[in-house]
């Protein structure tokens, strides 16, 4: 009988993926549960952008566009980059996908190698390890630790990276600890890329999405490595268009070309309309963003304060994003029942059955001592959530 691919069959699930479904399931047969797991904003697309999609629908926009993304969207990416990041491209450098997720798998397959390495920083976005196992590389696991607040260990990286390595993958403001890198940090980590002579993929997703008057800055504008920093950003986030997927990526022509045919033979270009849609958000005013941001700012110091509260709980606050990477690891060896809390897996599914509120295993991000909730909800759906956690960690014993 013939067998499934080992490729796939080594590659996980995502349990953000995973964790939300189960939690909607329990939902829709009639459970109250509160869902902290998906990684999405509540507020609503903004009224211009979604004037815009229905605009691009009147006027027929229905039609394939250039396989890297429409001349007028790709021209506003390149005007982005510039006054927003100091990263200077001409069309041939841009890429336009189906979400950034899409827009960085095209980078590690334009890339990568059998027998190469790429090198990620734990507390890592859960897809970075299997898109590297998908494109046939190795991911190479640099550990932090919360009371470092889980920034990067220079040393560690230096040792990490081998006449194997190919890449290392950033991510500022991190998913899931909300780790903003400063300029210095940034600045030091390209350092490190440039002598070992290796590509650098930013994810910056998150850019806007930032608290307490950090700065976000781009890797791929330090000019000594510029010419090897593909750059990972898109609408999802800061515009609340997740379910819009439009992604997009910068970088050195070659590579750039090398994920345009990538693209080219997987799904050709990104929703016409959707691609519409960005524009206009990119063209846009910010004011809806500052609002958005500021009160997901408003939650996070709520959310701190409850999660600060709880005995045994150690919680940093985050720079951006909007997530808690939160340590439960005292709570381990207690049980429930008779069922004993070993790792943040048991913990996941122990909150979600018996105080139905979901959470994401910190296993799925490369820390097992960690839970992470999203507090891109409402204050009331926040709240509750909270108070269920703590009920359900003060009654282990």
């Amino acid at each position: 009988m013939p067998t499934l691919s080992t490729k796939i069959r080594n590659i996980e699930e995502s349990q953000t993926l995973a964790l939300t479904a189960k939690a909607k399931r329990m939902k829709d047969a009639g459970m109250d549960v509160v869902s902290l797991t998906a990684g999405e904003p509540d507020f609503p697309t903004p009224r211009h952008v979604k004037e815009a999609a229905i605009k691009a629908i009147e006027a027929n926009f229905t039609k394939y566009t250039q396989n890297a993304g429409a001349p007028e969207l790709v021209n506003a990416i390149i005007n982005k980059f510039t006054y927003d990041n100091d990263l200077h491209f001409e069309p041939d450098q841009i890429v336009v996908s189906s979400g950034a997720k899409q827009a960085i798998y095209n980078a590690l397959q334009a890339i990568c190698n059998k027998g190469d390495e790429v090198v990620i920083i734990a507390p890592y976005w859960v897809s970075f390890p299997e898109m590297i196992k998908l494109a046939d590389a190795t991911p190479v696991i640099i550990p932090t630790a919360i009371e470092e607040h889980f920034k990067p260990n220079l040393r560690k990286l230096r040792q990490a990276i081998n006449a194997k390595t190919k890449a290392l993958i950033i991510n500022s403001p991190n998913n899931p600890s909300g780790v903003v890198l400063s300029r210095s940090e940034i600045e030091d980590i390209a350092a490190i890329a440039r002598e070992a002579g290796i590509f650098v993929i930013s994810d910056e997703i998150y850019e806007k999405v930032i608290y307490d008057g950090n700065k976000h800055f781009s890797i791929g504008s330090v000019k000594a490595i510029r010419d090897r920093v593909i750059t990972i950003n898109g609408v999802s986030k800061s515009y609340s268009m997740t379910g819009w997927r439009i992604g997009y990526s910068g970088g050195p022509r070659d590579v750039m070309q090398a994920a345009a045919k990538v693209q080219g033979q997987v799904t050709s270009n990104a929703n016409s309309i959707a691609q519409k849609a960005a524009l206009a958000a990119l063209i846009g005013g910010t004011g809806e963003i500052l609002s958005m941001v500021e009160a997901f700012k408003d939650r996070r110091d709520f959310a701190f304060s409850k999660l600060a509260a709880i005995h045994g709980v150690r919680a940093t606050i985050p720079g951006g994003a909007f997530y808690f990477f939160f340590d439960v690891s005292a709570f381990y060896g207690k049980k429930f029942n008779g069922q004993m809390m070993k790792n943040s897996a048991d913990m996941g599914t122990y909150l979600l059955d018996h105080h139905h509120v979901a959470t994401v295993p910190g296993i799925a991000f490369g820390n097992d001592a960690c839970l992470r909730i999203s507090y891109a909800c409402s204050t009331t759906e926040l709240e509750k959530g909270l108070k269920r956690i703590r009920a359900g960690l003060e009654v282990l014993s």
